[in-house]
């Protein structure tokens, strides 16, 4: 009897958590798994959580990693989904660098929220270059605090370095956006059923093309300085290995280009199908009437939001967050490594 309950006792001990909250729950090696990761850290469900139920669920992932139910026969489906649910919570919130949460208003499950209460502004009937100017500020200041609060934390920023790219960055972006909006009105000899399409066209790629400027001048310093570079994840168990090798601005460059052209893919669906739908639907007399304005502009938001909700997911899914490189595109020093691959956080 007692050999059995030291058998029996050795089993428990042997016995690994069900969920390894090292990981995502999908696989993030496929573009599908990245974007189901992506769905569920992104959904803006998870901004209904209270700063107390983010402490909570930090504090439940961390006892549970450390060995708290370790070696238990049985295990719930129902507490298995707890367990995946405190780590959607922790991951949508908190920094992979740093373990800090993200401001609110900045994490990219805010996305959408954030980005209707601006572009509403934007779609404000007869609007002035004074409403315009003011509109893309608030845009690219909120570009401004999301690029920066989900960069690669690997480089540090002073205040003065902060300051001196948010002025370059909304300075730039903003002159990009209003010289676009100015732009068509200007055009020749064109019909004006083509003028009014354009125009419809002007505010998302302003924001499409101001937004990539801004990426790149927030987050300078990954080129110059470099960012940290580590070896791959274990190929059997999937465990990233955050042991430092070295900080490569190729690497720096490499995960602002994959974050631009993320941003570019989000915009893109926004861009062309709200425009193209709104059009259609003019034709066919659907915003006639004493409520014109106001319902089109209430369908214009519509599928903006249905864009913005739909399409975020599948854009930032193109690149993982965790990117790798051949080290042999590296710098001379990380050339002779002995890895096929290495890897770096992207950012989002």
């Amino acid at each position: 009897m007692a050999a059995n309950d030291v058998n029996h006792h050795a089993n428990k001990e042997l016995l690994n958590p069900p969920v390894d909250i090292s990981q995502s729950r999908y696989d993030t090696k496929t573009y599908f798994g990245r974007l189901r990761h992506f769905a569920s850290i992104t959904s803006p469900l998870t901004l209904l959580a209270s700063s107390s139920e983010l402490v909570d669920a930090q504090k439940f992932l961390k006892e549970y990693q450390e060995g708290v139910g370790k070696g238990r026969e049985a295990w719930g489906k129902e507490e298995e989904m707890g367990v995946w649910k405190a780590k959607q919570l922790v991951d949508s919130s908190l920094h992979p660098d740093t373990g800090l949460p993200v401001p609110l208003p900045f994490r990219l499950s805010a996305f959408v929220p954030t980005n209707l209460l601006i572009v509403g502004g934007m779609l404000m009937p007869n609007p002035t270059l004074k409403s315009v100017i003011f509109w893309q500020w608030a845009n690219q200041s909120l570009n401004v605090c999301v690029n920066y609060s989900n960069a690669n934390k690997s480089i540090e920023m002073s205040n003065g370095e902060i300051a001196g790219a948010y002025v370059a960055a909304t300075v730039a972006s903003c002159s990009i956006a209003v010289g676009l909006s100015t732009l068509v009105p200007r055009l020749r000899g064109l019909q004006p059923t083509t003028k009014a399409l354009l125009a419809k066209f002007i505010p998302f790629a302003s924001v499409a093309s101001a937004g990539v400027v801004n990426i790149g001048l927030m987050r300078w310093k990954e080129i110059r300085d470099g960012i940290s570079v580590y070896p791959p994840a274990d190929e059997k168990t999937g465990r990233l290995n955050n042991q430092e090798l070295g900080k490569s601005s190729t690497a720096g460059a490499y995960a602002i280009g994959q974050t631009a052209a993320s941003r570019v893919f989000t915009n893109i669906p926004t861009l062309i199908l709200p425009p193209v739908i709104i059009t259609l639907l003019e034709r066919r007399g659907a915003f006639k009437g004493p409520n014109g304005a106001r319902l089109n502009t209430v369908t214009n938001l519509g599928l903006i939001g249905v864009s913005l909700l739909a399409f975020l997911p599948p854009a930032i899914a193109v690149y993982p967050q965790r990117g790798s490189i051949d080290p042999k595109k590296l710098e001379a020093r990380f050339r002779e490594l002995e890895y096929e691959r290495v890897e770096f956080n992207k950012g989002l």
